[in-house]
């Protein structure tokens, strides 16, 4: 009986250790595939490269050591597993640091409000309804209609895909200057004073996300707002926190459509991209692609209200929970909680890794879905239609203006976006060139500098420029400030 040979323990670890790199190396080339190509359509490429090239080199490498000797391989899967390991207790210990001496944005607003001798609202959305509901009035935070994109809609008997907030009450939504905007909202559910839809005829109608709503800015400081005010006419606001392509899309249908406004503002903010990519995932946003889809949104408003009401009541309660479960988690587990630590978040940003092949090759474009075409399209046409006029308003983020972003290579391509409002013949406003291009101090514009949105002097200085690039009248910067 032939007596086999005994394998060292040493060994079996090696290639124990070896399929264990390998299998981890198929696994992630699996999940950058699933990511480039179906969560980002095929568009992700560029962005997903040297996952590629790391997951790819991986399989090759750790395939290749299967066949070496195990001498070989027992030394390779060594160094390998301790130097893993070592990267591991680095990233760990600048989580420690980070979580010791990284302030929160509220920490760092307030500091800075403090020098302006401001102070700095530290509480949360949820602590200031409950304040607010505890002196009588009527408070929900503010709902996004991209909450519900992954049940296509909030639950109920019938399917329901809301577009806007609660109507006729005091909504919260963000706080980056100081204190929380609240608004009253209108009778639909939007940011308007209610009485701008018992107007006869609607003059302008602004469709986009929260830079269109207002956020973080007290009412009557939002860009439709100032509109309004600047003019003299009547202004809507359809904007809505979380708000893409699609669902502006199926604003323009549901609200702009019996009140055929003459000048259709479309306001984009780069993250759209981003939205468009979830909201495909939404049948009933995709429906509005065809020519007479509607949900009579405008005739259910009291439906809307209930739903979401109970839909906010529950998320509130869960969102609660969950904080509650973080916080113990964190204090028996405070490391294992983050899930940047498995993807070695804090050593990618220390090293840039993030931008090794940008500064290389230039920053990754922005994802271009082909479907943004033909949404554009279709809302050009659609208000074509009833005799009034689509305009594309370009916004960019702030951190275009960042020291080290600032140059002709981006993480958006304004050019690709603007290009194909301008192929389909609608007028272009590019808030880069008409506001920020030439500011002195474009960080000015932005809440204690450091603000995701823009203040209220931003703001204004976007309403400025959208009257002047739509009425096309051959007025100053000055004659519109001595105007307002």
């Amino acid at each position: 009986m032939e007596v086999l040979p005994v394998i060292p323990k040493r060994f079996k670890f090696a290639r124990g250790v070896t399929w264990l790199f390998l299998a981890l190396s198929m696994l992630l080339l699996v999940y950058t595939y699933y990511r480039a190509e179906f969560i980002y359509d095929g568009k992700g490429y560029e962005k997903y490269f040297k996952y590629y090239v790391i997951s790819l080199a991986g399989v090759l490498f750790w395939g290749t050591v299967l066949w070496l000797k195990d001498e070989i391989k027992l030394k390779i899967t060594m160094a390998s597993t301790s130097l893993v390991v070592g990267i591991y207790l680095v990233e760990i210990t600048l989580h420690f640091l980070v979580l010791s001496s990284q302030p929160t944005y509220a920490e760092i607003a307030a500091e800075l409000a403090a020098k302006e001798g401001n102070e700095f609202d530290m509480r949360t959305k949820l602590q200031v309804v409950k304040d607010m509901r505890r002196e009588g009035v009527d408070a929900f935070p503010l709902f996004h209609p991209d909450l519900v994109i992954a049940t296509n809609g909030v639950p109920g008997s019938k399917p329901l895909f809301p577009l806007s907030g609660i109507s006729n009450k005091y909504l919260v939504s963000c706080n980056e200057s100081g204190k929380y905007a609240v608004n009253l909202s209108d009778r639909f559910g939007f940011n308007n004073p209610d009485s701008e839809w018992d107007s006869p005829k609607t003059e302008w109608l602004f469709v986009g996300d929260s830079f269109t709503y207002g956020a973080c800015v007290q009412p009557g400081e939002e860009i439709p707002a100032q509109v309004r005010i600047m003019t003299g006419e009547n202004v809507l606001n359809l904007g809505m926190h979380g708000s893409g392509p699609l669902s502006e899309l199926a604003v323009l249908q549901e609200y702009a459509k019996p009140r055929q406004p003459k000048k259709v503002i479309w306001v984009y903010f780069p993250n759209d991209s981003v939205n468009l990519t979830e909201e495909i995932s939404a049948p009933l946003l995709m429906s509005y692609l065809q020519e007479e889809f509607s949900q009579r949104l405008i005739h259910r408003q009291t439906e809307i209200d209930n739903r979401l009401k109970k839909f906010i009541m529950e998320a509130t309660v869960k969102y609660e929970k969950k904080l509650e479960l973080g916080k113990v988690y964190r204090e028996k587990h405070p490391y294992l909680l983050e899930t940047k630590i498995l993807r070695l978040g804090h050593i990618r940003e220390q090293i840039g890794f993030d931008r090794l092949r940008n500064r290389a090759l230039g920053y990754p474009k922005e994802v271009m879905n082909p479907l943004f075409s033909e949404i554009l399209t279709k809302a050009r046409d659609r208000v074509a239609s009833w005799g009034g006029k689509l305009y594309f308003v370009y916004l960019p983020t702030g951190n275009r203006y960042l020291k080290d972003t600032r140059s002709s290579d981006l993480p958006w391509n304004p050019s690709e976006i603007i290009g194909v409002a301008k192929n389909l013949n609608i007028p272009v406003i590019d808030i880069h060139q008409e506001v920020f291009a030439n500011h002195p101090d474009p960080f000015s514009l932005y809440p204690l500098r450091i603000g995701t949105h823009l203040n209220a002097g931003g703001y204004s200085e976007v309403a400025k420029a959208i009257v002047l690039g739509v009425t096309g009248e051959q007025k100053s910067r000055k004659t519109i400030d001595e105007g307002d």
